[in-house]
């Protein structure tokens, strides 16, 4: 969507500088409405607000049209090899798929690539589908290393409100490895 216009919003890389419209970067945002930290925790004021800028912990990319598109949690990313994988891609492009009626992923550990994808899937109610099916089918839309190694088949996904409960999934199927784990 687009940012609120009494806010300063940039996504920036790591290093502190902003990244070019296409590319994924931190949501970080400034302004007199916002808030002005944390009660009582000078260590995450300290760590949030780097470079002047409130530091959200979720990552976006900003399209051409000036709108972001969130993209999910920074602490959720997935490191495969020097490649980064952003859950939320690779769950909308397998909720794509007409059998699937929902899809979480997380990441799990890999001795070779520090972490490789894993597809928690639910598929709509007398549908069918192969976990090869699925691997292939997002393949067909993001880049090969995007594509889950292994997909699991359940018949519910954990909620932490809307959203999947990444901690859940990530003690049942055997996630971790995370950046900053």
């Amino acid at each position: 969507g687009r940012p609120n216009p009494l806010v300063q919003v940039r996504l920036l890389a790591p290093d502190g500088v902003e990244v070019p419209v296409g590319e994924v970067g931190e949501i970080c945002a400034r302004g007199k409405t916002l808030f002005s930290g944390y009660f009582a925790r000078p260590d995450l004021n300290a760590a949030k607000s780097a470079y002047g800028w409130h530091h959200t912990g979720d990552l976006g990319r900003r399209e051409p049209d000036g709108t972001i598109t969130f993209i999910g949690p920074k602490l959720r990313m997935i490191k495969s090899g020097a490649e980064n994988i952003y859950p939320a891609e690779v769950e909308r492009a397998l909720t794509t798929h007409p059998s699937v009626a929902d899809a979480a992923v997380i990441g799990v550990p890999d001795p070779v690539w520090q972490q490789a994808v894993k597809a928690v899937v639910v598929l709509h109610p007398g549908a069918a589908a192969t976990g090869e099916e699925l691997i292939g089918h997002v393949k067909a839309s993001l880049a090969s290393y995007k594509k889950p190694r292994e997909v699991v088949f359940v018949d519910g996904i954990p909620k932490r409100g809307p959203a999947p409960d990444y901690d859940a999934l990530d003690a049942t199927h055997g996630g971790g490895g995370y950046p900053g784990d």
